[in-house]
């Protein structure tokens, strides 16, 4: 078959020793309909290769590169995430005919237009682990490069059992999806909310994850528990030791997300927004010292009444002040949900702040499109997709994002819509296999 390289029962595999991993096996067998399990021999560092390939050459600032003859396929990577990558590139270019897999002969490298794409996605008392095992692995061969993920009340703390929910995950759970991140190419980046959203649920249904287990743990926040006590050398010290457990469960990182964001009874409180820009400051400093970049949103840190269509809540006289006591290495994350016009006024207004900014978009095309375009014209740092509580319907914004950054995807994409490639992917990483309610993003289709 001319033009095409055919992958019979007997192809040999060769690939980067980390590549010989449990995800990396369940996807050969998934994208090739195998039963058995594929066999992985040690190859060259960063290279993936199945039958005989003419390995290719990766230009600099490219994560990956593919080359495919009739003879066989190869990828390339930048580094194990680049690697990763191009994999799933490859992956999704098999082709089936009847009995007969093949890939189309080709030469391509990656085409990202930003170079840091990042999701952030939340882990509520509703979703159980297989969930979010999916979750990732969508995320992952969406090309995304790193993956904050936030428990709300799921993770059983050390420091504070109130902190979770009795149905939360525990540690030896979280750790699964960790590795699952790490075989896969995607960092993980812990989150901890450490100002607002202190009740570790959703505002809109009333319930605290410390407070409905323990009234007597009130003296931690503020007097409606929404935020974090600021003034207080106990909060301060949990804290602490929470960002320590994250640590030793996500293992090596180059981030944490502090959240900081919407502590809505200290931006109407005066006296408290005073001890702001120390607090801020001494959290992020501290971050810095414990050998992690720090990330806050930044709707306190942006001056109201100013941006249109954009959320900010920051006085004019204080805004900046508070956002240079923050650590150098602190990552401003600008999260605009109405803005539909290119570019979005108040992120555009960080490009000089001295700090490293990133864009984050929510389900809506046009969001997500008009930040991609302010970010690439003002060369920032990133994007960081947001998915909240709507993945139940808008899961294919994950994917829609994701291409509109450059990530390649199936052979057939062009032909079809954001829900089938979305679909087509969570059934090739259902490794356990679905139920009626785990297949597709929700669990039922009409609300009864």
């Amino acid at each position: 078959m001319n033009g095409y390289f055919i992958i019979d029962g007997n192809v040999k595999i060769c690939a980067d020793k980390k590549m010989n991993n449990d995800s990396v096996k369940r996807l050969l067998k998934s994208f090739c309909l195998k039963n058995e399990d594929f066999k992985i021999a040690e190859g060259k560092e960063l290279t993936f290769c199945i039958g005989k390939a003419d390995i290719p050459k990766l230009s600099a600032e490219k994560e990956f590169a593919i080359c495919v003859t009739e003879t066989g396929a190869a990828v390339v990577g930048k580094d194990y995430g680049g690697l990763m990558r191009g994999f799933f590139s490859l992956l999704m270019k098999i082709e089936q005919e009847k009995d007969v897999l093949k890939i189309k002969t080709v030469t391509e490298e990656s085409n990202y237009n930003i170079k840091n794409r990042m999701i952030h996605i939340c882990v509520f008392p509703e979703n159980d682990l297989y969930y979010v095992k999916k979750l990732i692995r969508l995320c992952a061969l969406c090309q995304y490069t790193h993956i904050v993920i936030e428990f709300w009340g799921m993770l059983k703390f050390e420091s504070l059992k109130e902190l979770s929910w009795p149905q939360a995950f525990t540690k030896d759970e979280a750790k699964e999806l960790i590795k699952e991140c790490g075989e896969l190419g995607i960092e993980p980046i812990p989150m901890f909310n450490q100002l607002g959203h202190a009740s570790g649920s959703r505002g809109c249904y009333g319930k605290h994850v410390v407070l409905e287990q323990n009234p007597n743990l009130q003296h931690l926040f503020t007097p409606d528990g929404w935020a974090w006590d600021i003034n207080s050398g106990e909060v301060v010290s949990l804290l602490k030791e929470i960002r320590k457990e994250l640590y030793e469960l996500f293992g090596k990182g180059e981030y944490i997300h502090l959240g900081c964001d919407e502590a809505h009874y200290i931006t109407h409180n005066k006296d408290l927004r005073k001890n702001l820009a120390k607090y801020l400051a001494d959290l992020t400093n501290e971050v810095e010292r414990e050998g992690r970049c720090p990330m806050i949103w930044m709707d306190m840190l942006l001056e109201k009444d100013t941006f249109k269509n954009c959320y900010a809540t920051g006085e004019k006289e204080e805004v900046g002040h508070i956002r240079n006591s923050t650590a150098k290495s602190t990552v401003f994350v600008d999260w605009q949900y109405d803005c539909i016009e290119a570019p979005i006024p108040s992120l555009a207004s960080l490009k000089d702040c001295g700090r490293k900014v990133m864009g984050a978009p929510w389900f809506n095309k046009n969001n997500y499109n008009v930040h991609i375009k302010t970010i690439e014209e003002n060369e920032m740092f990133g994007i960081m997709l947001t998915t909240w509580h709507t993945l139940n319907r808008f899961m294919s914004s994950i994917l829609g994002c994701a291409k509109n950054c450059g990530a390649k995807t199936f052979y057939w994409s062009d032909f079809s819509g954001l829900n089938e490639e979305t679909a087509t992917i969570l059934r090739k990483v259902s490794f356990e296999g679905n139920n009626y309610a785990q297949s597709g993003w929700s669990k039922a289709q009409i609300d009864i």
